[in-house]
């Protein structure tokens, strides 16, 4: 099921929650099937690629350019400069290892991130 930008606006909200403490992992998962019909599998990837942007790690799984890029722009907007830089760096490095793979590269997702720091 492809994940629609409607499907990652529900989810970030959800996934603030769990990041602040209101809720677990676990309960963010169920929250975000259940408001925006998202797989529960794409749900747990949302918040471990939302956690890790906040905290400037590199993460496995891969979402469209789209979704990132509102996740880039809604953390910037809703965690400040720091969290943004964060962000920046974390998609960075799963732009680096995503290359390692040998299934191409993620030149569109490059373009995004070239285009946001200069921002």
């Amino acid at each position: 099921m492809k994940i629609t930008m409607e499907m990652s606006k529900g989810a970030y909200e959800v996934a603030k929650k769990v990041y602040s403490g209101q809720m677990s992992r676990s309960e963010g998962k169920i929250e975000i099937y259940r408001a925006t019909g998202m797989a529960e599998g794409s749900a747990q990837a949302f918040i471990t690629i939302f956690l890790a942007m906040l905290n400037g790690e590199e993460y496995k799984r891969a979402f469209n350019n789209d979704t990132n890029k509102f996740l880039l722009e809604s953390i910037r907007r809703d965690f400040g400069e720091d969290s943004y830089k964060d962000a920046l760096i974390a998609v960075q490095k799963h732009i680096d290892y995503y290359s390692t793979l040998g299934k191409g590269n993620l030149s569109g997702l490059q373009k995004i991130v070239n285009h946001l720091s200069c921002t």
